[in-house]
């Protein structure tokens, strides 16, 4: 582990709950933080960004006792952040995002996900309304048929060691559907090693009742009703369902119940 997490911040109110997230996260799990400006226009002078940004270390570090250490760079958002989630050292992303508008009031939905799929390390995406989870205690899976599906496993085994989480496998059956042997194989792999760490695992299989070309609505409301604190999902879409993932993957990330949403599987 590298015990350090990066949170990108545009000084909003939805960056302020991603920062009270990633801090939360950084104290139970005794990492580091570190808040990254991008100064893409005049705004704010270099001085007068690391001079807010300092102060908020300040004021964490007096506060909650998290290390946290501040960077201000020039460039374009997606640019900046992509670089530096790349060449930094860091064990998680922590983000804000909203329904319609988001970081630099540009970067929503598929903005996310594009982000998400371009940093080696799982990104949590939180709501302005999101509630702020001290404990991550009931994580809710779904299964998938990606080739590479095991930084997902990865990312859940990370998560469940740190608040001994539940682990909500789940899957919806569509009628005349026949599952990929990819995906059987994902799911026998995945509850391996989770039972090999002794994480509580709930194995829910719902047969389709909505009418939608993908899952995510149903998804959602299991998650919800479950009482769900997260959702843990793959960046990257499978090859079979690569068209309506990607929608899925946005409803998911600014679903309506404000439930934080993890992405795992990018890479630089």
């Amino acid at each position: 582990m590298k015990n350090r997490i990066i949170i990108p911040t545009d000084l909003t109110e939805v960056s302020k709950q991603a920062i009270r997230q990633g801090i939360a996260i950084a104290k139970k799990a005794g990492m580091d933080i570190v808040l990254l400006y991008v100064l893409e226009d005049k705004t704010l002078s270099i001085e007068e960004s690391e001079r807010i940004l300092r102060s908020d270390a300040v004021n964490i570090m007096k506060e909650t006792g998290v290390n946290c250490e501040i960077a201000v760079k020039k460039g374009s958002f997606f640019d900046v952040v992509s670089s530096e989630a790349c060449e930094g050292s860091y064990d998680l992303m922590v983000i804000g995002a909203q329904e319609i508008k988001g970081i630099r009031q540009m970067f929503f939905g598929a903005d996310i996900l594009k982000l998400a799929m371009k940093v080696p390390m799982p990104l949590l995406a939180v709501q302005k309304d999101s509630l702020l989870v001290g404990e991550f205690r009931k994580l809710v899976l779904p299964v998938s048929s990606h080739e590479l599906y095991q930084p997902i496993i990865n990312t859940v085994l990370f998560f469940a060691a740190i608040f001994d989480s539940e682990v909500h496998f789940y899957s919806i059956h569509k009628a005349g559907f026949n599952w990929p042997d990819q995906l059987l194989k994902n799911i026998d792999e995945a509850t391996r090693q989770f039972e090999a760490k002794k994480i509580k695992i709930v194995r829910i299989k719902e047969n389709a009742n909505l009418y939608e070309f993908g899952y995510a609505r149903q998804t959602l409301n299991y998650a919800k009703s479950a009482g769900a604190d997260l959702l843990c999902v793959m960046s990257v879409p499978s090859r079979e369902y690569y068209y309506f993932a990607q929608s899925d993957k946005e409803k998911l990330l600014t679903n309506e119940f404000h439930i934080p949403v993890l992405f795992a599987g990018g890479n630089c």
